[in-house]
């Protein structure tokens, strides 16, 4: 699973090292990938073409941190731009897990 932070032009080798003024940016895409065997979030970076920027735009996420009023956590999501809330996954599985037990004792 893919989540787009961040689409920007860069220079190829960057670095702490100047530029020429002639020296070309190229556009890159940031995202966060996850591995599905460690359980891990990592951060990677590949160069795109101009043609696919308006694509990888309209995907791009924000990572932001929300606190559960209910549960009293905090815990982080990926959200599109102007999404101010989202639900708390703690509860959210607690909710999932009470009603599959009710359903289960139903005669």
């Amino acid at each position: 699973m893919k989540c787009i932070i961040s689409v920007s032009k860069t220079y190829k080798h960057r670095g702490n090292h100047r530029h020429k003024a002639s020296t070309k940016k190229f556009w890159h895409v940031y995202y966060y990938e996850y591995d599905e065997i460690e359980e891990d979030w990592y951060m990677r970076s590949k160069q795109i073409s101009v043609l696919l920027v308006p694509y990888y735009k309209a995907k791009q996420v924000y990572k932001r941190t929300f606190y559960c009023s209910e549960c009293d956590t905090k815990f982080w999501a990926f959200v599109k731009k102007r999404q101010k809330e989202v639900g708390c996954p703690i509860v959210i599985d607690y909710h999932k897990i009470v009603f599959q037990a009710k359903k289960k004792i139903r005669y």
